[in-house]
């Protein structure tokens, strides 16, 4: 038999026994300290590994909410867009149709152009000064 020392102190000498009864305590002892070991790995494993893809996941929705923030501000922009390119359509089409109308051409002759129709005559009249001359 083979005799095994240890010691914590210097003070403290003690000799283990090396029987099987030893052997298969401290078999039995390390198996239940290797059986912790990878019991707390797998805790560590399982409540570490969720908490990652929780975080991951967590950002992801966070880049695409900002995405969409962005998003619905560039369609609020074009849409207001829209409505001015539509309203501009709109005076451009009641214009296309005014200028169909020759009536609306002789008015708009005379006002811009001072032309006048037969025996008519154009009196232009200044328009008010804010200024008197002395």
């Amino acid at each position: 038999m083979t005799k095994r020392h240890s010691s914590k102190d210097d003070r403290q000498n003690y000799t283990k026994l090396d029987n099987d009864y030893v052997r298969n305590a401290d078999k039995a002892t390390n198996h239940k300290v290797q059986s912790r070991k990878r019991k707390m790995r797998r805790i560590v494993f399982f409540a570490v590994v969720p908490v990652i893809v929780i975080g991951i996941l967590l950002n992801v929705l966070a880049h695409q909410k900002e995405t969409l923030v962005v998003n619905e501000k560039k369609k609020a922009e074009v849409e207001q867009q829209l409505t001015e390119l539509k309203e501009q359509q709109e005076m451009l089409n009641l214009q296309i149709k005014q200028l169909e109308d020759d009536e609306y051409i002789a008015k708009v002759l005379r006002k811009e152009y001072f032309l006048s129709e037969e025996d008519e005559i154009i009196f232009v009249i200044p328009e008010k000064e804010d200024k008197k001359d002395d």
